[in-house]
């Protein structure tokens, strides 16, 4: 169906979703409850109209329609979530559709084969033994920034073959932290509020600015002398754009390497540090963690063959994923489109919220209890298509899934074969709010196995 044709069947307005106050439309719900807000507003109906001051987008909480936003490419484009990321990162394969993204992704694509990442493994391991082996026994450690930096230093040298000081490193994440807070920011609220000169945005406008001296740096230095085995800054160095056989410019490149080193850092630190939180307040998890670590390895060195063989160790990566998704992720419409018998004009925006999604009781049983062995992850209980997405459906599903899912579990493999984790006495965790919520703190103290 096209802009110009009138639908076949008649349509029904689209219900407002609950909470909605007039002219802020459901801000003050939002801010109120930033964490349960898209879980609040669920109803019987499967898509809702939510409206944030001017800016409104039809929510979809049903699979079915959650399934056909994300695969449909046809009919949905990339929403106002990545017209704010193209903001800060210049036009990546996240960002873009059809014939450019189909370019820019396989262009990169090499980098994250199987094969590719099989190379990286050893990298992964010796740098999870190098850093979780230097803690030690009741000294807390703050394990939230050791693993941010595990998965900072594994990016770097495994995509881009550098290592860079410490120091700056937490920089860079701390620039990467803003960034995610800044595009769930600039999603739902107007553009005159985000950009406002506060000292917020001047502190990140300034992080931002040590970001890319940093990455500028990086490139002038691979342009006059290349690396020795190809990497993903030499991949986008030999890069052309396929309508003009043009290379990419500097500024291009930054946004690319930008945009892979957000994507790693921002969701798999994020996602191995809920992981460690939600394996350390359950002994009864660590124990099956650790006797799986003992009977695939055997006393041998962890491999890239041998993580594959860690089937509780992955279930309960699939579980934190699941428990802890992201707030929000929107399309746009590309022309007229019904759904759930609503008329969706052309231009209209249209979301989902992962996290709602992924504690639904109507597809979960106990749906914000962790529980790697939960029955709809069973062969044969799977949750139906669109209920159960970490990696995104259809043709923008994360390029990097395969490496993400292999540090992560690597990491939990080579903890459970050294530590025994708690939370160190007295802690105070808390959640910050960003478009992939995030703990800040996470103090543990650690004994020896065995």
């Amino acid at each position: 169906m096209t802009a110009t044709t009138a639908p076949a069947t008649p349509t029904v307005p689209c219900p407002q979703a609950p909470g909605r106050v007039p002219v802020l439309g459901h801000v003050p719900a939002l801010l109120r409850r930033p964490l349960t807000f898209f879980e609040s507003i669920r109803t019987h109906d499967p898509l809702v109209r939510v409206e944030f001051g001017r800016f409104g987008l039809y929510l979809a909480s049903d699979p079915a329609l959650v399934h056909r936003i994300q695969v449909d490419s046809d009919a949905f484009e990339r929403g106002r979530f990545f017209d704010v990321l193209a903001g800060h990162f210049g036009n990546p394969p996240i960002a873009t559709d059809g014939a450019d993204h189909r370019h820019q992704r396989r262009t990169i694509q090499p980098a994250f084969s199987r094969t590719s990442v099989r190379d990286y493994t050893r990298t992964i391991v010796d740098e999870a033994e190098r850093r979780f082996g230097a803690w030690r026994p009741g000294v807390p450690v703050a394990a939230d920034e050791e693993v941010s930096d595990f998965v900072a230093a594994v990016v770097l040298r495994c995509l881009f073959s550098v290592d860079l000081d410490r120091a700056l490193v937490r920089d860079i994440r701390h620039t990467l932290s803003l960034i995610s807070g800044k595009l769930f920011a600039g999603t739902v609220f107007p553009e005159a509020l985000t950009s406002l000169p506060t000292p917020a945005n001047r502190r990140f406008e300034a992080a931002m600015g040590r970001f890319h001296a940093v990455i500028d740096a990086l490139i002038q230095d691979r342009r006059t002398t290349p690396g020795v085995t190809p990497d993903v800054l030499d991949i986008l160095l030999k890069a052309t754009h396929p309508d003009t056989g043009r290379p990419f410019t500097d500024h291009e490149i930054r946004g690319e390497f930008l945009i892979l080193v957000f994507a790693a850092l921002e969701t798999t630190s994020t996602s191995l540090t809920w992981a460690v939180f939600e394996t350390a307040i359950r002994p009864a998890v660590q124990r099956r963690l650790y006797e799986e670590s003992r009977r695939v390895l055997g006393g041998q060195p962890l491999g890239y063959d041998s993580v594959k063989e860690f089937t509780y160790t992955r279930k309960v990566v699939d579980e934190t994923l699941r428990l802890h998704a992201p707030m929000l992720s929107t399309r746009r419409a590309r022309h007229d489109v019904v759904l759930a018998g609503t008329l969706v004009p052309a231009g209209s925006e249209v979301g989902y919220s992962p996290r709602a999604m992924h504690r639904d009781p109507a597809t979960y049983s106990d749906p914000h209890r962790f529980d790697p062995d939960r029955p709809e992850a069973t062969p044969g209980q799977a949750p139906p298509p669109g209920a159960y997405a970490p990696w995104g459906l259809g043709v923008h599903r994360c390029i990097g899934e395969h490496l993400a899912a292999t540090t992560m579990t690597a990491a939990l493999a080579t903890l459970a074969t050294r530590w025994e984790l708690r939370i160190a006495p007295g802690a105070r965790i808390r959640m910050a709010n960003s478009s992939l919520p995030h703990l800040r703190g996470l103090p543990l103290v650690v004994t020896p196995r065995g």
